[in-house]
């Protein structure tokens, strides 16, 4: 319930940060369709509103930072509250007793005591992560600065784009199996962001079969779940342009399957929690 109550957050504060800023300050830049269609050359006429409103992209890029900094924040708070509890659990369980601990004050005390190391943990792991994506990416732009044809830079573009993509998917299910061991170090040891890091490196390395196996049988659960529940909004997708009626009357049950997703994935965020706490303080 917590992560769902996190999603809820996320959202609230994309839809402010569009309301409240971007969409007014694009409006306020002046650009309208008319001053690209009825120019006489409208390439260059969208390099010059861009180039003239150069700080308002600046503005931009530097609220949607400071946004994506605030959900990270908030991120590890729950990711740091919840660890804090598995924690908790497992070593009630090594006791003897039950794995029952929770209490919002001692989620709360958890998340307080460990979400900067946990915020750095993310931004330290990713970082390192996109450092493989970023390289197709380099060689692309490169390959079609070197190409004077039109054919071969589109060609160079959409190759360099596809394996970018194609990098991306395993680095970042990698990237987040080490940023999940890491915080259950983090919190469990009470180590640095850093130090987290390398001790979860070096137990994924360690034991990669449970690890790999645990996130993969997840995935896939998550996988089927989240298709057996979009199966139900197939129908709905149909002809929605023609029907806006229609469109307008499965509106609440796209809703409801969107909610029922989240939850979803709030379920397995929570799971593969677990079970790395649990490997990671075992006896």
């Amino acid at each position: 319930m917590l992560r769902i109550a996190e999603s809820i957050v996320f959202a609230a504060i994309a839809v402010a940060g569009i309301v409240a800023a971007i969409v007014p300050a694009v409006v306020a830049a002046g650009l309208s369709k008319d001053d690209i269609v009825n120019s006489s050359d409208p390439a260059g006429a969208a390099v010059e509103w861009i180039v003239s409103h150069l700080m308002l992209f600046v503005w931009i890029f530097a609220l949607g930072f400071i946004v994506l900094g605030v959900m990270i924040a908030i991120h590890s708070f729950v990711e740091g509250g919840s660890t804090q509890i598995f924690v908790d659990g497992e070593r009630k369980a090594n006791k003897g007793s039950d794995l029952r601990a929770f209490s919002i004050d001692r989620w709360l005390a958890g998340g307080a005591s460990s979400w900067w190391r946990i915020f750095w943990i993310y931004n330290l792991a990713w970082s390192v992560g996109l450092i493989f994506v970023l390289v197709p990416l380099i060689l692309t732009i490169i390959g079609m600065l070197a190409i004077s044809e039109t054919t071969g830079r589109v060609v160079i573009g959409c190759a360099g784009v596809a394996v970018a993509v194609l990098v991306l998917i395993p680095v970042g299910i990698v990237t987040s199996i080490w940023c999940t061991k890491a915080i259950t170090i983090c919190v469990a040891r009470s180590l640095p962001a850093r130090e987290s890091l390398s001790a979860g490196w070096r137990a994924i390395k360690g034991d990669l079969g449970r690890h790999l196996a645990v996130a993969v049988i997840l995935f896939v659960i998550s996988m089927a779940i989240n298709s057996f529940v979009s199966a139900f909004s197939i129908p709905m997708n149909i002809n929605l342009h023609q029907t806006p009626t229609v469109a307008l009357m499965f509106a609440p049950a796209r809703v409801m399957i969107g909610i029922a997703q989240g939850i979803v994935g709030a379920a397995i965020g929570s799971c593969l929690l677990a079970c790395f706490v649990s490997m990671t303080e075992e006896r």
